[in-house]
């Protein structure tokens, strides 16, 4: 409980200390969200910035703006203290054999081991109008 709390303090400040640096920049961000089930592990997190169309989200992208906004983030993560390690694409196959005693066949327990074995913390990008279009603004639904 203590470990979740901590993480989510980290990554509100981190993500905030974030959009407050680019505040200004055009295309301008609308807004910024984060969610997952860090408590359980600190790669199953992903920090969304959304911008307001599908032109501003292109020009943030094609500018490089997109990535400097990674970058930072992941820094600003980093240095508050979220483990740098969820940021990493692990290589370990830990898991192959409690897959494979699940009875799961071997393209299935590949596709799963490729998943998690690659899983790691996201930024991601977004627009309101794809929101709108896709989810119909319903945001709890265009996040899952």
């Amino acid at each position: 409980m203590f470990f979740s709390f901590r993480l989510n303090r980290i990554v509100k400040k981190a993500v905030k200390k974030t959009a407050k640096h680019f505040k200004g920049c055009q295309p301008e961000m609308l807004f910024h969200t984060f969610y997952g089930a860090f408590d359980i592990s600190p790669r199953n997190l992903t920090v969304w910035y959304i911008f307001k169309t599908e032109s501003d989200l292109h020009s943030a992208k094609e500018s490089g703006l997109c990535c400097e906004i990674e970058k930072l983030t992941v820094e600003n993560l980093i240095v508050g203290g979220y483990p740098k390690d969820a940021f990493e694409v692990s290589e370990n196959g830990l898991l192959t054999d409690v897959v494979a005693s699940h009875g799961v066949g071997d393209e299935e327990i590949q596709n799963v081991m490729f998943s998690l074995s690659n899983r790691k913390a996201a930024v991601s990008f977004a627009s309101q109008e794809e929101i709108d279009k896709k989810a119909d603004g319903d945001y709890r639904l265009f996040f899952q």
